[in-house]
């Protein structure tokens, strides 16, 4: 009998290296995956008290305007940008 394939754990030690990596493309796959893991974006990596953290935003950004984005992973982007007060002016 075959045993039923699970889920690779989550490592959040990795999560947190690409989310924060150089490489927009890194981050952009990082923050995909962990959109159809949890449907939200891991924004609690950054420090966004006194404004929206450069990366993030760049990111967000990259994210919005990429044609392979999902219409449900759109939604998220803005669900997000909603709930950082600070990025409501971009």
């Amino acid at each position: 009998m075959k045993k039923p394939a699970t889920k690779p754990k989550f490592n959040f030690e990795q999560l947190k290296a690409s989310a924060t990596h150089l490489d927009i493309r890194v981050r952009m796959k990082a923050f995909t995956e962990y959109f159809d893991m949890f449907e939200e974006f891991p924004s609690y990596l950054y420090d966004n008290s006194s404004g929206i953290d450069a990366t993030l935003l760049n990111t967000i950004e990259k994210l919005k305007a990429d044609p392979e984005t999902s219409k449900q992973m759109q939604v998220g982007i803005e669900t997000l940008l909603n709930r950082l007060p600070s990025a409501r002016a971009h």
